[in-house]
């Protein structure tokens, strides 16, 4: 049988795990014509709430645009891609797509062609000494997008994936600029979703940001620890594999409940499960998924040893203190002392890793640690660097 647990794709609504909450506001967003903030870590699922809530909005009647910032290298091109599927997905020919381009974006002057192989738009913007460029010429396309959006008879959302992305290529300018068009829209929901927590949450809390109470904020957390590890059972007892005590909560425990590697290495357990009975499934026990861990972590090993031996040492010192210490307590003396490190310099180190997308800062429930981003890592630090 299929393997049931999922991992490095879009996954679907049966798929998602305890995510239920978090689709319906996005969905409600669209509907509403409302904003909302959609803040959680990397490998957490946005991306797939945000994928389940286009499709049930869709089937809803509703128009959804989705585009993830960081796959445009340039904001004039994420804004060309907006002119082309507004116009024509709004439309229902080619002649009333090229009509509602020059309509209602007649500001940023786009120019349109159409593939009649690949049936796709493609659009350039006008050059000019009053040609805006960057977030200016973003903020008029959605200005544009608004009006054409007045004039459907239907919902309308444009979800942006890693909004961050539009943030830091724009500069100092770009969050005010953004918030000008939006606030004025009536017609488009908008999801802003991110995975630089830090940044967007000082972006939406801070009452001096622009986008302090523009919208709603969501923050996207861990999978409830109950409700995966029903998910877990299911999906091993499906494929005839026992399971043994502890190695539900071991699969947990070694991938820190981040969802991504919660199904990775699920999905290899599955797999290593089934491959090494004779009749029947080897069972699922907790020195199993040990041993699945580290092989998953040293398939890795290229990549975390070219990222070990580009750190600093006092860098190195720090991450393998956070191992140890599970996050906590890192601005500690005691801790600093144990790892000879000088407090100051600890704390520029961590700040080093984090800027690094090595280490992220986790707030839950009142509480707040510090996290390796891939917990496999920690993993092939055990193995290589034994900690």
């Amino acid at each position: 049988m299929k393997n049931p647990f999922e991992f490095g794709r879009e996954l679907d609504a049966e798929e998602l795990v305890d995510r239920d909450d978090e689709v319906r506001s996005v969905v409600a967003t669209v509907m509403d014509a409302s904003k909302l903030f959609l803040i959680g870590p990397r490998r957490y699922g946005k991306t797939s709430i945000l994928h389940v809530a286009s499709e049930r909005a869709t089937r809803g009647g509703a128009l959804v645009l989705r585009y993830n910032a960081e796959a445009f290298p340039t904001l004039e091109q994420l804004a060309a891609r907006i002119v082309a599927d507004t116009a024509s997905q709004l439309t229902s020919t080619m002649e009333k797509a090229t009509q509602a381009m020059t309509s209602f974006f007649a500001r940023v002057r786009p120019t349109a062609s159409f593939d009649s192989v690949r049936h796709t738009w493609s659009v350039t913007f006008g050059r000019g000494p009053d040609q805006p460029v960057g977030v200016p010429l973003l903020a008029e396309v959605l200005d544009g997008a608004d009006r054409a959006a007045g004039k459907a008879e239907r919902p309308v959302g444009i979800l942006f994936d890693e909004f961050q992305h539009i943030v830091e290529e724009g500069g100092a300018e770009a969050e005010g600029q953004i918030r000008a068009a939006v606030q004025q829209h009536r017609h488009i929901g908008y999801v802003f979703a991110g995975s630089d927590t830090r940044l967007l949450a000082d972006m939406t809390s801070a009452p001096n940001r622009p986008f302090y109470k523009l919208g709603f904020v969501r923050t996207v957390g861990p999978v409830p620890r109950h409700e995966f590890a029903q998910f877990l059972e299911r999906g091993f007892l499906k494929g005839g594999i026992a399971i043994g005590q502890g190695a539900i909560d071991t699969i947990l425990d070694v991938s820190e409940e981040v969802p991504y590697n919660v199904q990775l290495l699920a999905h290899a357990c599955w797999e290593t499960c089934r491959e090494d009975g004779s009749r029947r499934p080897a069972p699922l026990t907790p020195e199993r998924v040990h041993a699945v861990a580290r092989v998953a972590a040293l398939r890795n090993d290229p990549l975390y040893t070219q990222l070990w031996t580009s750190l600093p040492v006092t860098q190195r010192k720090a991450l393998l203190a956070l191992v140890r210490e599970r996050g906590q307590g890192m601005s500690s003396a005691d801790v600093a002392q144990r790892y000879d490190i000088p407090v100051a310099s600890m704390q520029t180190a961590l700040r080093a890793l984090e800027q690094k997308t090595i280490v992220r800062e986790e707030h839950l429930r009142g509480m707040t640690r510090l996290r390796l981003e891939d917990p496999l890592f920690a993993t092939w630090l055990a193995v290589v660097v034994p900690v």
